[in-house]
């Protein structure tokens, strides 16, 4: 990956953030966090990854930010000098979702040693 579109990606993760915290949608509530971001090599795309806070319905953020990507990616194409504005795509981040099954895992894996203790 070559340093512009590092430098590409960063900026998108700062900009997205911002106009993701402003957002009035009751969808979406401000408590989505942009975790990554990755463009296309010819930077005519990027997708976004967010994770939420936990008990938020992953499903209404998902269309409150398909619905918001059109405002949120007119905004970014107003704060970055770059001929062309990337098409957004958000995607809920699978790396917050292995944590917390593994989380999960390791909480569950506690109670059965602690039950398993007690039985012997």
């Amino acid at each position: 990956m070559s340093e512009r579109t590092r430098k590409i990606e960063s900026q998108l993760k700062e900009i997205v953030g911002g106009e993701l915290s402003s957002l009035s949608d009751p969808r979406i509530n401000g408590l989505v966090t942009v975790t990554a971001v990755r463009v296309s090599p010819d930077i005519a795309n990027a997708t976004v990854y967010y994770s939420l806070l936990a008990g938020e319905d992953e499903e209404e953020a998902q269309v409150g930010l398909d619905s918001a990507a059109g405002r949120v990616q007119s905004a970014v194409g107003r704060q970055m000098r770059i001929r062309r504005t990337p098409r957004l795509h958000f995607l809920p981040d699978p790396v917050v979702h292995k944590v917390v099954g593994i989380d999960a895992a390791l909480r569950d894996i506690r109670k059965t040693g602690e039950h398993g203790d007690k039985d012997q």
